[in-house]
């Protein structure tokens, strides 16, 4: 009896063995190839949204991108992406309209551990899911007749966050160690997220595309130049729009940087003291903007922009003045400006009235 449940049990494991084995070699219900948050290693695994529940991907058609070429962006950095659920910010395509604002950065937030392993958002943690959610912006700026841009932030783990337990995703990205960054082989698989993401963006027309932000102070001058032309031809290979590298670079990296093959460069003005004067002000933001200028030149980048300004961290915005300042010097000499306007900031703005007349004025 015993030696025929146990040669029963054997039968019972292979089969199971087999039925995985098949379910493994199964292509995905779309037949296309996977993208690489849905590799076996990828976000799926992580452990889903952080509420727990998986809302259903959006699905619609792809929508139509405004007619119009942007000669001056007029642009928000970065416009709500994550579900209003979790972070409590109403997409508003209509307001940002009354704004005057012409493009919409969004910016999904990716980890990177110390083995550089890449995951997706747990709020949108396939390659499918983030085609899904890019798709729905997409649709609902387009309706506004709103380009959209699209970039990626990565931030550095060592270890991935673990959403369940009610850790910060991804948060402020900070310099990587150098002892990881600088090893060999370290953003391979990074760069197959990055190459996934400029696919996303030429299927929703998005407008420009960044394949990683101001990584000249993440990783380092030994990495950031050589990444910069690196990622290039990935790119193009499977995005048409404009490529834009949004830098901070106030440092004077752009000595050293090579910008060529880029359509756009952003840069982000120099930090002043509250205490200077506009006057004060004006001239090291001029300077700034004629420094950009010539980096673009000498690298044959036909546009400059300030990627953004306004938010200041910790809930603090730039005072009205300031922010007027920038716009009128931005729109005399670069090809635009990013203003961040986070909600929750401009709600404890003593200015916010201001703030948001001064950009209308300029923005009109």
């Amino acid at each position: 009896m015993k030696l025929k449940l146990f040669i029963l049990g054997l039968f019972v494991l292979f089969g199971l063995i087999i039925f995985f084995s098949l379910q493994q070699r199964q292509p995905n219900q779309s037949g296309q190839s996977r993208g690489w948050g849905q590799r076996p290693d990828g976000a799926q695994d992580f452990g889903g949204s952080p509420s727990g529940t998986i809302k259903p991907r959006w699905s619609g058609p792809v929508p139509v991108a405004p007619k119009y070429k942007i000669n001056y962006y007029k642009g928000l950095w970065s416009g709500p992406f994550y579900p209003e659920e979790r972070t409590g910010i109403k997409i508003d395509p209509e307001k940002d309209k009354e704004l005057g604002i012409n493009i919409v950065m969004l910016q999904p937030g990716f980890e990177i551990n110390s083995q550089g392993e890449v995951r997706y958002p747990p709020d949108f943690p396939t390659h499918e899911d983030m085609d899904a959610r890019i798709g729905e912006l997409a649709t609902k700026f387009y309706k506004a007749n709103i380009h959209v841009g699209l970039g990626i932030t990565l931030t550095y783990k060592e270890k991935f966050s673990d959403a369940q337990k009610g850790e910060m995703w991804a948060g402020e990205p900070q310099p990587f160690p150098k002892e990881v960054v600088e090893k060999p082989g370290y953003l391979d698989k990074f760069n197959q997220v990055v190459g996934d993401m400029a696919k996303i963006a030429e299927k929703y027309h998005v407008y420009l595309f960044t394949p990683a932000g101001e990584v000249e102070g993440l990783w380092g001058m030994k990495v950031a130049p050589s990444w910069l032309q690196k990622i290039r031809p990935l790119v193009r290979k499977n995005y048409t729009g404009k490529l834009y590298y949004k830098g901070d670079l106030h440092n004077g990296e752009g000595d050293i940087m090579d910008f060529k093959g880029y359509d756009i460069l952003g840069i982000v003005n120099t930090p002043v003291s509250p205490r200077a004067s506009l006057e004060e002000t004006r001239k090291i933001y001029v300077s700034d903007m004629e420094r950009g200028l010539s980096w673009a030149k000498r690298d044959g980048v036909p546009e400059v922009v300030i990627s953004e300004y306004g938010y200041l961290g910790n809930n603090q915005m730039e005072s009205a003045a300031k922010i007027g300042l920038i716009l009128k010097e931005g729109n005399k000499r670069l090809n635009g400006v990013f203003i961040s306007i986070p909600e929750p900031a401009m709600a404890k703005a003593s200015q916010s009235n201001e703030i948001i007349s001064v950009i209308k004025k300029n923005f009109e």
